[in-house]
């Protein structure tokens, strides 16, 4: 069985709004090594969103 610990990139629970919006809403989501992974959707869908979280710049 695979720990917390083992997976490169752990994402639980992420949530963002702006002015009362909710861009993103309880996303979780896990990488592990050597892993592949796409984030898709329609223009304004909060893929930008995520990954500036993920990065710390929002």
């Amino acid at each position: 069985m695979i720990g917390k610990s083992d997976f490169l990139l752990a994402v639980e629970g992420l949530s963002v709004s702006f002015d009362g919006f909710k861009a993103v809403d309880d996303l979780s989501f896990y990488i592990e090594q050597n892993e592949i992974r796409v984030i898709i959707g329609p223009h304004g869908a909060g893929k930008t969103t995520v990954l500036d979280l993920i990065c710390g710049r929002t």
